[in-house]
């Protein structure tokens, strides 16, 4: 039989390892909490991506709403016309430079959420395999639950600024259809959309 005695290292004379000031339940109890904090922003950030998604679904509606008015009003054929649909043109380019730009935020927040639920799943694993090494396991763990809960921070962030942003385009673009609709009806009102339409009829 081996003499297991034998075999252990010296540890007079090595510097032993500090015990924790929390005891080892104490600390699977703060990772456990920890990961299901994580959990619950991941859901979160999940639920602030789909919001943003259908924040640039109106922008971009909205977007083509204000081209096509433009293009109406471009068609008139009067000089002060071209110009408002110039401008309106302008409008409906910006609103589109920002829904994309919305929706690159809107993919970087949803990367976020994933960075956050991967970190979420290493710190599960590394729970579970508490039972094998609880002390090693409760440590890597808790360092884990804190870098998910930053990284779900961030997505929650980028997540609100995303739909913000994608808010205040829609509500551009909005403005900026609804402006070149008042122009074609203020128009068509004074007669100059009649005017061109019949001087086309009269040169066909």
């Amino acid at each position: 039989m081996t003499n297991e005695n034998a075999e252990l290292p010296d540890v007079q004379q090595e510097e032993l390892p500090k015990i924790p000031a929390k005891s080892l339940p104490q600390m699977l109890k703060e990772v456990e909490d920890n990961i299901k904090a994580a959990v619950e922003a991941a859901g979160k950030a999940e639920e602030a991506a789909k919001s943003a998604r259908q924040a640039l679904a109106t922008a971009t509606k909205a977007s083509g709403e204000a081209a096509k008015r433009a293009e109406e009003t471009r068609q008139a054929g009067d000089k002060l016309v071209e110009n408002t649909a110039r401008a309106a043109g302008d409008a409906a380019a910006k609103a589109e430079e920002m829904a994309k730009a919305a929706s690159e935020a809107a993919q970087e927040a949803a990367k976020k959420a994933q960075e956050a639920e991967n970190a979420a799943k290493m710190a599960s694993q590394a729970y579970k395999r508490a039972s094998v090494s609880a002390k090693e396991a409760a440590e890597a763990a808790a360092k884990a639950s804190v870098d998910v809960a930053e990284k779900a921070r961030e997505a929650v962030e980028a997540l609100e600024g995303a739909v913000a942003q994608a808010g205040k385009k829609a509500e551009e673009a909005s403005t900026a259809a609804k402006e070149a609709a008042e122009l074609k009806a203020m128009f068509q009102k004074s007669g100059v959309v009649n005017k061109t339409v019949s001087t086309k009829k009269s040169s066909s």
